[in-house]
């Protein structure tokens, strides 16, 4: 996953901070990394979800913020729930705590929180626990262009 990442970045010429560091696996922690290394963003949380359908997505949002399901059915037309660690794993080839917003096969779709775009800077982890990556808010939205996965807006009501 991080090479794929890393590979849609650069070949895309989409500028981007790439940070080495301890295992992040919650808020609490990026925190403390994000203030001893000093850079700046609003954190992203992905979550993999399964609809009733059997179809795989990908919830983008902020740190902070829940998915509302009644939202979300509207907009996919089907329940979803967050899928077991070890569907996960199989699927994303991610670990729980380290899911990234992109990078996905085609048949995974991507559900993103308008809201991330409100922010300058976006945190991510590109799949694995040691790396952090930042991008713009217009760097964002140029991948969710040039990527293949289906894209839905979340807008809360």
């Amino acid at each position: 996953m991080y090479n794929n990442i890393k590979n849609i970045l650069k070949e895309n010429n989409i500028k981007f901070e790439e940070y080495d560091h301890e295992p992040i696996l919650s808020f609490e922690k990026a925190k403390e990394v994000k203030e001893r290394l000093q850079y700046s963003g609003v954190e992203s949380k992905s979550l993999f979800t399964k609809g009733k359908s059997g179809s795989y997505y990908i919830f983008v949002t902020i740190e902070g913020k829940k998915l509302d399901s009644k939202v979300v059915k509207k907009i996919v037309g089907e329940n979803i729930s967050i899928c077991p660690g070890e569907e996960l794993i199989q699927i994303t080839k991610c670990i729980p705590g380290c899911i990234s917003p992109f990078g996905y096969e085609e048949n995974i779709s991507l559900i993103i929180d308008e809201d991330i775009f409100n922010h300058s800077k976006i945190i991510f982890s590109p799949g694995v626990a040691e790396k952090t990556f930042i991008v713009t808010s217009n760097g964002f939205k140029e991948i969710l262009n040039i990527i293949n996965n289906k894209t839905y807006k979340y807008i809360e009501d």
